[in-house]
């Protein structure tokens, strides 16, 4: 087999004999230029292709937090228990005061609650509960509550309102109306339960006693 190569230097060195130059630094010279040019001719190449375009980097998606409204704890008192009825009531969720008047309906009284204070937080929770049925579109349901408070004492000051408010509902079908037409007998029937109330801590006035918000 011949080599070329081997041709290659032969001729290189008998180059560099006839110009009178040393051969292996010529030699050596010769072979740095093949490379810087082999280089050069890589590197040009290299810089002709198109670059890689960059991986995008994945949006962060941050998750907020939504507040739930959360129902009165359990263990506490009924008149904590009313009072957070009638916050739900004047915001207009009925769903949720209905609820909790009923809660203060069926938990039993605790050992600090007088009779008559027992009987004034029953009877107020029984006829707020009527009335925010009405207001949220549920008549039976309202209509079971005013039987309550009548079968317990049909002569306590709110089962007398109650049957007048519920006979004017039945009348027009307007609840506002109703309110609207027994509010000048609240403060004279209902004043000294309102007043017990009061006096337990229940935020409540002749004037708000039948005021439905809107819904």
């Amino acid at each position: 087999m011949i080599d070329v190569r081997d041709d290659d230097k032969v001729a290189d060195m008998r180059l560099l004999h006839g110009v009178g130059r040393e051969p292996n630094t010529v030699l050596v010279s010769a072979m740095l230029l093949r490379r810087v040019l082999l280089l050069g001719a890589f590197a040009a190449l290299v810089a002709c292709q198109a670059p890689v375009p960059p991986t995008p980097t994945p949006a962060l998606v941050v998750a907020t937090a939504v507040p739930v409204a959360t129902a009165p704890q359990v263990g506490i008192s009924r008149i904590e228990v009313l009072n957070s009825a009638n916050t739900a009531f004047r915001s207009g969720d009925f769903s949720a005061a209905a609820g909790l008047y009923d809660r203060v309906v069926n938990t039993p009284p605790g050992p600090g609650e007088a009779a008559a204070a027992s009987s004034a937080i029953t009877d107020f929770a029984r006829f707020r509960g009527m009335i925010t049925l009405l207001a949220d579109g549920r008549e039976d349901e309202a209509r079971a509550r005013l039987a309550e408070l009548q079968q317990r004492d049909p002569n306590a000051a709110l089962a007398r309102l109650g049957s007048q408010l519920y006979d004017q509902y039945g009348m027009t079908g307007q609840l506002r109306g109703a309110c609207a037409q027994l509010q000048p007998q609240v403060a004279s029937q209902a004043g000294p339960t309102l007043a017990t109330l009061q006096g337990l801590g229940v935020t409540i006035d002749a004037s708000t006693l039948c005021s439905v918000p809107q819904g």
